[in-house]
């Protein structure tokens, strides 16, 4: 049978009725624990208190020992230091309030309930207008391409251009290993400034890719480039894969760079019968390809070194071939939930999607 104070209180108790001094008691207690059994005078002092009347076997409620550290006056003091500096650590809060470090984390952790959090990156500082803008885009979408709506998703063309170094390095995570205490770290090349790189120009829908153009080297996307070179492509591309559907069909998706909403970009698509399709203001969060496609691409070649344009361009096709149907069909359905998260907040940037 486990020991426990009340049992062992409940036999002195009983053994006193029974006339029993506090020698006995205790010395009959030593017999059966003999590690745990309590001193002659704690065994006399439960006998004084059954004498005097006390029924209650379990200890009483005691008030502990005063907190000296973690007050009310010094949870305000901490609470203004950390709204002058939410940067500041528990130790420097521990160091300013002359406290421990263990009440520092009590009083922000228990009393304050807070939680450091990292900074959130965002692509621009959108003002009201461009926040107004984003809500007023998305809703137009939406309604557009609702079930019974005028557009399919099917019909969209999206796509963008996009650096893609000849080494990619990968995210620190990815490159975490195993070692014992003695084990030197390995060593993983950082992507540099300067690092080789070339401009892709990748075109896709919700069944695939559609085109993708390699830059010249040590040149960039130019409006001229753009409507000679790349539009063609992806208008030869829906010829070949649906030569039944008119050009008014094809939906055209990109963001507003220069060489995309140039005079003479503009002036090839309404030649060609082309729709395009708006896109709101500073929102890489609502473009497939900036939120997908482009990292996925980049993740898939990290830490593989290219020396030739070849070789490269002939990965970043293989990659994006390997992607199945499926996962292509479902960045768009993650696109319309993406705008109808941005209307829910306003055209602030969000996370968790």
């Amino acid at each position: 049978m486990v020991y426990s104070k009340e049992g062992c209180r409940f036999y002195i108790f009983t053994r006193w009725k029974l006339g029993k001094k506090a020698t006995e008691i205790r010395g009959e207690l030593l017999q059966v624990y003999p590690d745990t059994t309590p001193s002659l005078e704690t065994v006399s002092r439960w006998i004084r208190a059954f004498t005097a009347g006390k029924t209650e076997l379990k200890d009483e409620q005691r008030s502990g020992r005063p907190r000296t550290s973690v007050t009310k006056a010094t949870t305000v003091r901490a609470r203004s230091i950390i709204d002058e500096d939410p940067t500041v650590t528990l130790r420097f809060l521990a160091l300013e309030l002359d406290i421990s470090y263990g009440s520092a984390y009590d009083i922000v952790h228990e009393q304050l309930h807070l939680r450091k959090k990292c900074c959130r990156w965002i692509p621009h500082l959108l003002t009201d207008e461009q926040k107004a803008e984003r809500v007023r885009i998305c809703r137009v979408w939406l309604a557009e391409f609702e079930p019974n709506g005028p557009k399919r998703f099917s019909d969209v063309v999206t796509g963008d251009e996009c650096w893609i170094s000849f080494f990619t390095t990968r995210d620190k995570q990815s490159n975490m290993v195993w070692l014992g205490d003695e084990d030197p770290r390995p060593q993983i090349l950082k992507e540099g400034f300067r690092s080789r790189k070339r401009l892709f120009t990748i075109f896709f829908n919700s069944q695939g890719p559609i085109c993708v153009d390699v830059m010249p080297e040590k040149s960039t996307i130019t409006a001229q480039y753009y409507t000679d070179q790349v539009l063609p492509q992806v208008l030869e591309h829906k010829a070949n894969t649906a030569p039944t559907r008119r050009r008014s069909h094809l939906l055209l998706h990109h963001d507003n760079a220069a060489p995309h909403k140039a005079y003479l970009t503009m002036q090839y698509l309404e030649q060609q019968g082309i729709t395009l399709l708006p896109h709101p203001p500073y929102s890489p969060d609502l473009a497939p390809f900036a939120f997908w496609l482009f990292p996925k691409i980049k993740s898939a070649i990290a830490g593989k070194q290219f020396h030739r344009i070849q070789d490269l361009a002939r990965t970043v096709n293989s990659e994006l071939r390997s992607i199945p149907s499926s996962e292509y069909h479902a960045c768009f359905m993650k696109w319309r939930k993406r705008m109808e998260r941005c209307i829910e907040v306003g055209g602030e940037y969000f996370e968790g999607m």
